[in-house]
């Protein structure tokens, strides 16, 4: 057997052309990668967590070195950060970093962090189309909660809307809840709030409920506004204080819903401010004004001029309240009216009046479209130019109302929405899935770069430049990989270790200006950056790590070359130093 004289360079041009099969080669004659592999595939596919990830050794090992992340392998914290925590977050740890292989391997595993680190299924997958759902669903609604801070007792604002939340029967169907609260005009600590079905169409039955606070601020008693039965008492501290809710879909099945406010003398859910300095809870809709039959409509903010499939709902009104409040009409046979707003096209809305408690009592109501500008105001109604809308008419139980629209407008930008009314129910979310096959080959590739061999050569890193350079384009971004940074600073005539050794500021201020990443926007480029960085190690070798041996006098105990290729010595990965020694003389 001949001693070998091919080149780092003409080795780096054969394996660059197919490094997958010399990877995989590899794989199936180093022990370590091979039990690693075998566990990964037996194993990944039935990990749903992120701990449970972390206590896999084999499975974690291949997930990083398929990301390039195996120095981060005794990192527990930092690796459950970057699983958990959003990587679309500007303040993430992946975002923050500006690594690209954090980032690639934060968005990979983006199932956990929007789930808290736990998903239904596992993120690894085998599937055609690579997606992964982590949840079955709609699933029924059985709970809503409300989280918000009403107005204190001295505030002038007696009144707060929250924005609605989704609701699912059995069968998936939708509908969107809102609650209204409006205060006693007689006790300051007592409010009257109903959930009314916020998409105007009558799902949810007419209710009102009286809920008081004591000075704190915490809840005190929560009764039925109509019957004065008690839900729960002073009496009853630290029990739960809701109110029934109860819809009836499009099918014609009734749901109930246990709406929680909190509890009774707690101090967090639902509370009202003590003092004016408090921040209370901003309300979401605007409300109809005025009474009788002629009523006015303040000007709003609909929704945005770039949205889709929008829709604004004002606060129901019941228009006749005084004199109910004067004859004691329950509130579940009073009439309501709220402005429907609809989004039919791309600046096109439809607005008419309708009862968000019983869409059947109005029996006729007038209809106008209205089309905003690109600036997101009134343009045309019903195809007439006019940046007027007409007053909106409707007959609801024989009584004709009027109400007079002050033009709303669109907003150009994103609108803030305050949720603080949230549901139990769960939908179905997909996400692409992490490719069991394609980890398994990008951790071939690592193993086999880092490789005894690849590393003394400078195979390995030149081959994972050539992998990883493309799109790196600021040295921050290069800096935060240790290998990229290696190689560059090789061709550039520096000693990495000697430079490694200088602070991160002294690091930047010598490459500054340096390095010329145009070169890294071609393949050709890539390739004969790496064959730079390989001839430079011919010139200046960098300096071993590890004591020489006798064996590596000879070639060392697994190498096929050198000295004991003269003696025709044969070795394998699994020969011992002992028996090539034996084999020499």
């Amino acid at each position: 057997m001949a001693i070998s004289t091919v080149s780092p360079i003409t080795s780096y041009l054969a394996a660059v052309k197919d490094e997958s099969t010399a990877a995989a080669a590899y794989a199936k004659t180093d022990t370590a990668t091979l039990s690693e592999v075998a566990t990964f595939e037996k194993d990944a596919a039935s990990i749903t967590t992120v701990d449970g990830l972390l206590k896999n050794y084999s499975v974690l090992q291949v997930v990083l070195g398929a990301y390039g992340l195996s120095s981060l392998s005794g990192e527990t914290a930092v690796i459950k950060d970057l699983l958990t925590q959003d990587p679309s977050s500007s303040t993430s740890l992946a975002a923050t970093s500006d690594n690209a292989s954090w980032k690639a391997f934060a968005e990979a595993f983006a199932v956990w962090s929007d789930n808290d680190g736990v998903s239904t299924v596992s993120p690894f997958t085998t599937s055609d189309d690579g997606t992964v759902s982590v949840s079955s669903t709609p699933t029924e609604t059985t709970q809503l909660t409300l989280d918000a801070t009403l107005p204190s007792s001295s505030s002038s604002v007696d009144s707060y809307t929250t924005a609605a939340v989704a609701t699912y029967d059995s069968s998936g169907n939708e509908t969107d809840v809102a609650l209204q609260w409006t205060r006693s005009s007689t006790d300051p600590l007592t409010w009257t709030v109903s959930a009314y079905d916020a998409s105007g169409d009558g799902a949810v039955g007419t209710n009102s409920y009286t809920v008081t606070f004591n000075s704190d601020g915490s809840i005190a008693s929560v009764g039925n506004a109509v019957s004065g039965e008690s839900i729960v008492t002073s009496s009853d501290s630290g029990s739960t204080a809701y109110i029934p809710v109860t819809l009836t879909g499009s099918s014609g099945t009734s749901q109930s819903i246990k709406l929680v406010l909190g509890t009774v003398g707690g101090t967090t859910g639902t509370v009202m401010a003590t003092s004016d300095d408090q921040t209370a809870s901003t309300s979401q809709a605007e409300s109809l004004s005025g009474s009788g039959t002629s009523l006015t409509m303040s000007s709003v903010v609909l929704g945005t001029t770039t949205g889709s499939d929008q829709s604004y709902l004002s606060s129901p009104l019941d228009p006749d309240e005084t004199v109910d409040d004067s004859d004691s009409i329950p509130a579940s046979v009073r009439d309501y009216l709220s402005v429907k707003w609809t989004q039919t096209g791309n600046s096109t809305w439809s607005v008419s009046l309708v009862n968000p408690y019983d869409s059947s009592s109005v029996t006729s109501a007038s209809l106008y479209t209205v089309t905003f500008d690109s600036t997101g105001n009134v343009s045309t109604v019903n195809g007439v130019s006019t940046d007027t809308i007409p007053a909106l008419s409707a007959t609801m139980n024989g009584e004709t109302y009027s109400v007079s629209l002050e033009s709303p407008t669109l907003s150009m930008t994103a609108q803030d929405t305050e949720t603080t009314l949230t549901s139990d129910s769960s939908t179905t979310t997909s996400y692409t899935g992490v490719d069991m096959a394609t980890v398994v080959a990008n951790f071939e590739d690592t193993q086999y770069e880092d490789s005894t061999a690849n590393q003394k050569s400078g195979l390995g890193n030149a081959l994972y430049f050539t992998r990883e350079i493309s799109g790196v384009t600021s040295l921050t971004q290069l800096m935060s990989d240790s290998t990229l940074t290696n190689v560059v600073e090789t061709v550039l005539g520096y000693d990495p270790d000697q430079v490694g050794a200088l602070d991160y500021d002294q690091q930047v201020q010598l490459l500054t200006g340096k390095v010329d990443f145009s070169q890294f926007t071609t393949s050709e480029g890539i390739q004969k950056y790496a064959e730079q960085y390989l001839a430079m190690l011919q010139i200046n070798p960098p300096s071993s790590d590890s004591t020489l041996t006798t064996m590596d006098l000879f070639g060392g105990s697994n190498s096929s070359e050198g000295i004991a290729a003269l003696f025709d010595v044969s070795s394998s990965s699994s020969s011992s130093s002992s028996s090539l020694y034996s084999d020499l003389f």
